[in-house]
């Protein structure tokens, strides 16, 4: 296959995302990691009460099973799918929908089905982005072929890749775009904002046992995972970037692994151009392709916005509100985009560099970093309908007082130990026992 047809190919799967103007949705990922309640030492996949067993317990509630050998690894049903991350982070996707409500309904729908196994266990539900004890070393990883490729493969590549595969825990988000045009904006946009909104998120006050006294850990993490496949998708701030430059960015990366007919297949070296030219690929194998790349934005039949830590309720959904009124709102999103066209790769990746060190101190376009915070914040209100706009207030209270979820809880280890990680914790949201946990405290 030449590799004309090869990027025609990948454009052709990203062109069928676009969706009828007015028929944009949102889709969530949430991460949370589980932990013993009296230690927070966090529950591997293996242990007796340990994932798997939670999984067994969970299915009863009316989920179809995922197996990978004889091993349960997730559970799905129309409300959502749960998967788990390598080192047992434990994941609700929610399916597209319109409504910032409806996330709602089936993320509570999601802890009402949990929570009640997890304190029968004397467990938490931490909404966390980093393990608050246990270090990697400690966490053995889950017995998915696909994880044991990509241990072997990224180990060799990034000082703290195993960190990012058993560490982490995410909010992602995923936008739909209308047109190629819109594409290019939104993807532009998101990128231009990641150093924003890994600091408005950041939710990481522990790195492997230590209070972390910098900011945003997943982002330094995510740095030294793989520079060929993490990180800002190079050249995107330097020129016009859409569906055949996003193409030859996936033909230009190793994959790690690919399947084909049901079966992974690990690459080493090979790059994605060169699996698509020794095997004939179905549509449905070239987009498990598009997976095999970890870039803080990401696109496949929608844009991934992938640089928010895990956040507890109800912040999770302000951070998701965020997005809405800034990426669904056309003014806004044009306002975003034509601000980005002077920014450079090598000036957001500086800009990236200044928010680790200097927090809300950091400079980003001649003003400080809290001011473009606060300011996207009115922005999304302008972006949302009276109801949505009201999700968006807890986190913008944080944000406003120059805090994020991280200073939050490393105040509260000062003076409580891993106990001031209650906060995060799930449990509490749901009364056990109410109908549909539609009791919220």
């Amino acid at each position: 296959m030449v590799e004309e047809n090869k990027i025609d190919k990948i454009v052709s799967i990203l062109r069928k995302g676009e969706k009828r103007q007015g028929e944009e949705a949102i889709g969530v990922e949430f991460e949370h990691i589980i932990v013993d309640a009296e230690t927070y030492q966090s529950m591997n996949f293996y242990e007796e009460k340990g994932i798997e067993h939670i999984l067994k317990q969970l299915q009863h509630k009316g989920y179809s099973l995922i197996k990978e050998a004889n091993y349960l690894v997730g559970l799905e049903k129309e409300e959502g799918v749960i998967t788990l991350e390598p080192g047992g982070q434990f994941e609700l996707s929610t399916p597209a929908t319109k409504e910032l409500r409806r996330v709602e309904e089936l993320y509570i729908k999601f802890l009402v089905d949990l929570i009640p196994i997890l304190d029968d266990q004397n467990q938490k539900l931490l909404a966390l982005g980093y393990h608050p004890k246990t270090t990697i070393k400690e966490i053995p990883f889950n017995p998915k072929k696909r994880y044991e490729y990509m241990s072997n493969y990224l180990k060799e590549k990034g000082t703290h890749a195993h960190n990012m595969m058993k560490g982490t825990a995410a909010i992602q988000v995923a936008i739909d775009y209308i047109s190629e045009e819109d594409f290019i904006k939104k993807f532009r946009v998101a990128n231009f904002l990641s150093p924003i909104l890994a600091m408005i998120s950041d939710n990481s006050p522990i790195f492997e046992g230590e209070v972390y006294h910098q900011n945003s850990i997943r982002s330094v993490i995510w740095e030294n995972t793989d520079k060929e496949r993490s990180g800002i998708v190079k050249g995107v701030m330097d020129k016009s970037f859409g569906y055949r430059e996003y193409a030859q960015y996936i033909l230009d990366v190793p994959p790690i692994l690919y399947i084909k007919d049901g079966n992974y297949l690990p690459t080493y070296e090979k790059l994605t151009s060169q699996i698509m030219e020794d095997s004939d690929l179905t549509d449905l194998e070239i987009e498990h392709l598009l997976t095999m790349v970890f870039p803080d934005v990401r696109a496949k039949r929608y844009i991934e916005i992938r640089m928010g830590d895990s956040l507890p309720y109800p912040l999770n959904l302000a951070f998701v509100a965020l997005i809405k009124g800034l990426f669904y709102h056309s003014a806004n999103l044009n306002t975003l985009y034509n601000r980005s066209l002077s920014i450079t790769d090598e000036e957001l990746n500086n800009y990236k560099n200044q928010m680790i060190e200097k927090g809300f101190n950091a400079e980003f376009q001649g003003s400080d970093l809290h001011s473009v915070c606060k300011e996207l914040f009115l922005l999304a209100e302008k972006g949302l309908d009276y109801e949505e706009k009201a999700f968006l207030a807890p986190l913008k209270e944080i944000i406003n007082q120059r805090k994020n979820p991280a200073i939050i809880s490393k105040e509260l280890i000062k003076s409580k130990g891993l106990e001031g990680l209650e906060w995060t914790a799930l449990n509490h949201i749901i009364r056990r026992g109410h109908d549909a946990g539609k009791e919220i405290i």
